[in-house]
């Protein structure tokens, strides 16, 4: 399933004021217009010597930084739908493979591009109706820094024919083998680092039995409540080790404000 829109952002940049300050280099204030509400300093950029940039939400939760390279940061997939809390995208980052987006999740922790097969993926699950889906989530291991590394490895994370998932058709327990199996056939660990709350990864896998192999790799943060991951995920060609580095220091320099 395509990433897409799947919650309409109709916004507008009205202005962009920029102003030297001293040791910092240049701020950059957006004002944009959301619909009928204007929403003044939506982005704060801060320009820095050592070629990062720090992302401010525009609600005002979070803050994180991201390397100059990685382009200007915008809207991404299904920025504030559900229990994805917020998404961005970045222009030249994630414009260099599938996916690369930075997303903060809340709830039940799901990873971006099938990572760890389509019933930890929160658009894959879409296929299936709300309370079908609610029953899939709860009989699977909730992911943690900890079974990361196991579950990225394992190629299937639910039995069809589990006690769990009681009451399912036949046809319903095919899609829950099939969707276990998006992305994620004959999955190789390829890297797979813990440290502290936090989880860097290379997976290469097929895409569907028969089908072509691809690398699946980024970064995972756990957090504590209200919210459940920041994560930056990225599919395509094997990443270097500079993509990982990246990716990883982009997770770990998130911060409530």
């Amino acid at each position: 399933m395509p990433i897409g829109d799947r919650k309409r952002t109709d916004f507008t940049v009205a202005k962009t004021i920029q102003h030297p300050v001293p040791g910092r280099g240049i701020i950059a204030l957006v004002s944009v217009s959301c619909g009928w509400m204007a929403v003044t300093a939506a982005m704060l950029l801060l320009a820095q010597g050592d070629g990062q940039r720090d992302y401010v939400d525009p609600a005002r939760r979070f803050r994180f930084s991201y390397p100059a390279s990685f382009g200007a940061p915008s809207t991404g997939t299904n920025d504030g739908f559900e229990d994805r809390v917020a998404a961005v995208r970045f222009a030249t980052f994630s414009s260099s493979g599938i996916g690369g987006e930075a997303a903060l999740t809340r709830g039940f922790p799901l990873i971006d591009l099938e990572a760890v097969g389509g019933l930890y993926d929160a658009i894959a699950l879409e296929i299936f109706p709300a309370a079908l889906r609610r029953q899939i989530v709860s009989a699977l291991v909730p992911l943690t820094p900890t079974n990361f590394c196991g579950l990225l490895a394992q190629e299937r994370h639910l039995d069809p024919a589990s006690s769990a998932l009681t009451g399912l058709t036949a046809q319903q327990r095919a899609a829950v083998a099939s969707v276990d199996h998006m992305r994620h056939v004959g999955p190789r660990v390829v890297r797979c680092v813990v440290d502290g709350d936090t989880v860097t990864f290379d997976k290469e896998a097929g895409l569907q039995p028969g089908g072509p192999r691809q690398h699946v790799y980024g970064a995972v943060r756990f957090l504590g409540a209200p919210y459940s991951t920041f994560q930056i995920v990225r599919a395509g060609s094997a990443p270097d080790d500079e993509a990982l580095n990246q990716m990883t220091a982009v997770v770990r320099s998130w911060s409530p404000l």
